[in-house]
C-alpha cells in the first residue's frame, strides 16, 4: 500500500525528506508538529471561553448542558439531566475545573515532551464533553447537520489527535533518511500512526456522514436552511445578526434542492481524493466549505455572545484538512489511490465505496417531515359568534400531527366574554394525565396567581363579534403558526435556531426568545415567531405555545378582531446579572423592575381549555395540558429531563 499514496518520484529530496513539487503546505511548514501546536492553541482558546463570566453562573448549566437532553433517547436524556443537576450544585467550582483542565491540555500540547500525555488526556476529556456538553452533537435527535456544527467540535479534537499521535520516540519513523514521500503520505496525517491510507478513509467517512445527516427528513424540510441561518443571529452584534438574517431570508424555501446539492458536495469532497493525483484540491474545497459554514450557520461559534464554550466545528474541520495537505506533490507519476486499491484489495475497496454511496442514498428515501394537519377550522366552529369575547374559547386542541383534540369532550357553545384568560377554565375541560405533586401544584398555583395580578390587556373591553373573514383569518393564522413551530417540538432544535431562555429555568414553564425576530417587519409572521414557551414535565420539555412579542411598547395589530388579543405584564423583576425574568415586584436585591413588558399574544400548541387562541390560561393548566399531550403522543416524551 506504500506505493499507492507515496507516489515514487525521481527528483531529489528536500530538507524534510519529501520529494516532488513544493506545495503551499511545505512553504507554510504545515507538518505533524505544526498541527499538534495548532491543536494545543485551540484547547487554550476553549479554556479562555470557559473563563467567561457567564460560565460561572447558572447559565452554564441551563443554557449549555441541560438543553442537550431535549430530543435524546431516554438513557442519554436521563444522564445529561442528572449531570446538569449535579453541576448546578456548585457551578463556579466545576467550571473552574473544566477551564483549567482544557488549559492544561493545551499547554502540554505545546511542549514536545508532553504531547502524548496531553493527547491521551484529551481523548478522555472528549468522551465526557461530547456526551454531556454537546449531547453527542445532536446526531441522535434528527436535527443535526454539518452547517450547524455536527458531529460536535470536541469529537474533531480527538480525530485530529489520533492522526498526529507521535509514532515513536524522537519521530524516528519520519527521519529524512527514510524513503522519500509525496502526495498524502507527505502530509501531517501521512506521518501519523494511521498513515495516509487510514487518514484518507477517516476524511471520506466524515464527509459521507455529513451527507447522511443532510438527507435526514428534518434537514430536507422547506425551511431548514433559512431557519438555520436566521436562528443564529440572536445575541450577535447588530451588523452580524443583520447579515445572518439577510442570508436566511435569501434562502427561504430552499429545502430539498439545497439539501441534495450539499450532500452531493460533501460526497465529492470525501471521495475526491481517492480518484485524483491532486488530493489537495478536494481537501482545499473541504476547508473552504468548513470556513463558510463557520461564518454562517455556526455564527463563528457564538464567540461574541459571551456564552460560547468553543469556536464550533468549522475551525477544527479546517485544521483537519490542513493535516492532509501534502508537503510535496508528483502529479505526473503518482498513481490514483482508487485504482491501486481496487487492484490490491478489490473486495474491501468495493465494499467501502458501495457503503459510502448506499448509506446516504438509503437515508435519502426516508419520507420528509410530515406537514401539520389543518384541523383548526373544524375546531373553531364550536365557538359562538353571537357573544362578546376576548379570545378564542373552544375546548379543542391546536393543530397537531395527528389532528386529534383535547381529552375531556367537546365544548358546548360558549360566551367568549368569559374566556379572558387569567386562569378561567372551561368546565368541560378535564385533566386526565398523571397526578402532579402537591408541591408543584402549589408552586404553579401561587406563581400563576401572582403573575395574573400584573396582567394588562391592550384592549380591556374588546367585545365586538368577529366577522366571517376574521374567523377564517384566525383559523389560517393558527394553522400557519403551528406548522411553522412544529420543528421546535424538541427544545434542542429551538436552542440551535437561536432561542435563548428569558425566564428562570428553575420554574416549570420557561420562555425562550429569538432576538433576531424582534423587528417591526415580522409582527405576527409565522416564519418569525419571536418566542417559544416550554413546560418541563417529568417526561421532558414540551412546546406549549408560540408567542409573538412586539419589538416596542406600541399597540399591536388586531387583524382578527377580538379573536387574537394582546396582553402585557406589569409586575415582573429581571435579574441584574442573567437578565432573565426571575420574580415579581417588589423586586429582591439583585433584580430590578423594568416597567410594563411589550404586548404579547399566544398560539397554544397543547390542549388548554380556551383553545389555541386563549389569552393566558393558568400555569397549572398549561403544565397539565403538556402532560396530556405527552400521554396522547402529541408531544415528545423523554423521562428524566425535568
Amino acid at each position: 500500500m506504500t506505493a499507492v499514496l507515496h507516489g515514487k518520484a525521481t527528483p531529489a529530496a528536500d530538507s524534510s525528506g519529501d520529494v516532488g513539487r513544493s506545495t503551499m503546505a511545505e512553504r507554510l511548514h504545515i507538518n505533524k508538529r505544526t498541527i499538534q501546536i495548532a491543536l494545543g492553541l485551540m484547547w487554550i482558546i476553549d479554556a479562555g471561553l470557559q473563563f467567561q463570566p457567564r460560565m460561572f453562573g447558572t447559565d452554564f448549566v441551563s443554557m449549555v448542558i441541560a438543553p442537550n437532553a431535549a430530543g435524546q433517547p431516554y438513557p442519554i436524556a436521563w444522564s445529561i439531566t442528572h449531570m446538569a443537576r449535579f453541576l448546578s450544585r456548585d457551578v463556579a467550582l466545576w467550571n473552574t475545573i473544566f477551564a483549567l483542565t482544557q488549559l492544561a491540555i493545551g499547554i502540554a500540547l505545546l511542549r514536545r515532551r508532553t504531547v502524548k500525555i496531553a493527547l491521551a488526556a484529551s481523548f478522555a476529556w472528549v468522551v465526557g464533553v461530547w456526551s454531556f456538553g454537546e449531547g453527542f452533537g445532536g446526531i441522535l435527535t434528527g436535527h443535526a447537520n454539518a452547517l450547524m456544527g455536527a458531529p460536535g467540535a470536541v469529537l474533531l479534537y480527538a480525530v485530529i489527535g489520533i492522526l498526529v499521535w507521535p509514532k515513536a520516540e524522537g519521530e524516528a519513523a519520519d527521519r529524512p533518511d527514510r524513503e522519500p514521500r509525496t502526495g498524502l503520505a507527505s502530509s501531517a496525517a501521512g506521518h501519523g500512526p494511521l498513515g495516509a491510507w487510514g487518514g484518507l478513509w477517516i476524511w471520506a467517512a466524515i464527509w459521507a456522514f455529513f451527507a447522511v445527516l443532510q438527507f435526514l427528513p428534518q434537514n430536507r424540510s422547506s425551511g431548514w436552511l433559512s431557519d438555520s441561518l436566521t436562528g443564529m443571529a440572536g445575541g450577535e452584534p447588530g451588523w452580524y445578526g443583520h447579515l445572518l438574517n439577510s442570508l436566511g431570508h435569501a434562502f427561504t424555501g430552499a429545502g430539498t434542492p439545497a439539501a441534495v446539492l450539499l450532500a452531493t458536495l460533501f460526497l465529492m469532497i470525501g471521495l475526491g481524493p481517492f480518484v485524483t493525483r491532486r488530493p489537495d484540491v478536494f481537501i482545499g474545497i473541504g476547508m473552504g466549505v468548513a470556513a463558510l459554514f463557520w461564518f454562517t450557520g455556526q455564527a463563528m461559534g457564538g464567540i461574541m455572545t459571551g456564552m460560547s464554550t468553543d469556536p464550533n466545528a468549522g475551525p477544527l474541520l479546517i485544521l483537519l484538512g490542513a493535516a492532509f495537505l501534502p508537503l510535496a506533490l508528483d502529479p505526473v507519476s503518482a498513481p490514483v489511490p482508487a485504482v491501486v486499491a481496487f487492484g490490491r484489495h478489490q473486495i474491501l475497496a468495493t465494499l467501502g465505496i458501495v457503503g459510502l454511496a448506499i448509506v446516504p442514498a438509503a437515508v435519502a428515501v426516508i419520507p420528509g417531515a410530515p406537514a401539520v394537519a389543518a384541523s383548526t377550522a373544524a375546531n373553531m366552529q364550536h365557538m359562538t359568534m353571537s357573544g362578546s369575547g376576548s379570545g378564542a374559547s373552544s375546548s379543542t386542541s391546536p393543530p397537531s400531527a395527528t389532528g386529534s383534540t383535547a381529552k375531556g369532550g367537546t365544548a358546548n357553545s360558549m360566551n367568549m366574554a368569559g374566556m379572558a384568560g387569567l386562569g378561567v377554565t372551561n368546565p368541560n375541560w378535564k385533566y386526565s394525565g398523571p397526578p402532579l405533586s402537591a408541591r408543584e401544584t402549589a408552586l404553579l398555583t401561587s406563581v400563576g396567581g401572582v403573575t395574573d395580578t400584573g396582567h394588562a390587556m391592550q384592549t380591556p373591553n374588546c367585545s365586538a363579534a368577529p366577522t366571517a373573514d376574521q374567523v377564517l383569518g384566525a383559523v389560517q393564522y393558527v394553522q400557519a403558526t403551528s406548522a411553522a413551530v412544529a420543528k421546535y417540538k424538541n427544545l434542542s432544535a429551538a436552542t440551535a435556531a437561536g432561542y435563548i431562555p428569558i425566564t428562570s429555568s428553575t420554574y416549570p414553564i420557561v420562555h425562550y426568545l429569538n432576538l433576531s425576530y424582534m423587528n417591526n417587519q415580522d409582527i405576527l409572521d409565522p416564519n418569525h415567531v419571536d418566542s417559544l414557551v416550554y413546560a418541563f414535565t417529568p417526561d421532558g420539555p414540551v412546546l406549549v405555545a408560540a408567542m409573538y412579542l412586539l419589538p416596542n411598547f406600541e399597540n399591536g395589530p388586531m387583524p382578527y378582531g377580538c379573536l387574537v388579543q394582546w396582553h402585557a405584564h406589569t409586575n415582573l423583576c429581571t435579574s441584574s446579572t442573567t437578565h432573565q425574568i426571575v420574580g415579581f415586584t417588589p423586586c429582591a436585591p439583585g433584580t430590578f423592575h423594568d416597567g410594563r413588558t411589550p404586548f404579547m399574544t399566544h398560539v397554544w400548541q397543547v390542549p388548554v381549555a380556551g383553545g389555541p387562541l386563549a389569552i393566558d390560561p393558568s400555569d397549572l393548566q398549561v403544565v397539565q395540558a403538556a402532560m396530556m399531550a405527552q400521554q396522547d403522543g402529541q408531544a415528545p416524551s423523554s423521562p428524566g429531563t425535568l
